[in-house]
């Protein structure tokens, strides 16, 4: 599994993900990955997260971290990917990735990497929105 994030500004850190994410997975993510992202790309700017309602986002204890983080929420009906923007960006990369035709998974996660973080153009963000991240 892989979690990436991304704003108008662009993409952020990628995190390739071993096994099943629980809550306190998932705030180590948003700690690690989140919060320096938000700071690289929108510096002191107000920003909105938005994820896709997987359990572990609704855990009691992911809530309270992001309160005490003051990552504000926007909210969002559950089971309706296909209203989230990062999809749009999920699907470019999948493209990017079959080009590529990697045979192992090493050759996959470089792929990965490779497309999320160069091959998808700025003005794709523009399309799809302010600030969003997305477990794949």
């Amino acid at each position: 599994m892989v979690w990436g994030c991304m704003s108008s500004h662009g993409v952020g850190r990628l995190h390739i993900v071993s096994g099943t994410v629980k809550a306190m997975d998932y705030i180590e993510i948003l700690q690690n990955k989140l919060l320096p992202t938000a700071r690289d790309l929108l510096g002191n700017q107000s920003w909105i997260f938005q994820d896709d309602n997987a359990p572990c986002h609704r855990a009691k204890v992911v809530q309270k971290w992001l309160e005490d983080h003051t990552v504000n929420r926007m909210n969002w009906p559950g089971q309706s990917p296909d209203l989230n923007p990062m999809e749009s960006l999920w699907f470019k990369i999948g493209y990017e990735i079959s080009k590529k035709k990697p045979s192992n998974k090493r050759e996959l996660i470089e792929a990965l990497i490779f497309s999320f973080n160069h091959i998808v153009p700025k003005d794709l963000f523009f399309e799809i929105g302010a600030f969003h991240a997305k477990k794949m």
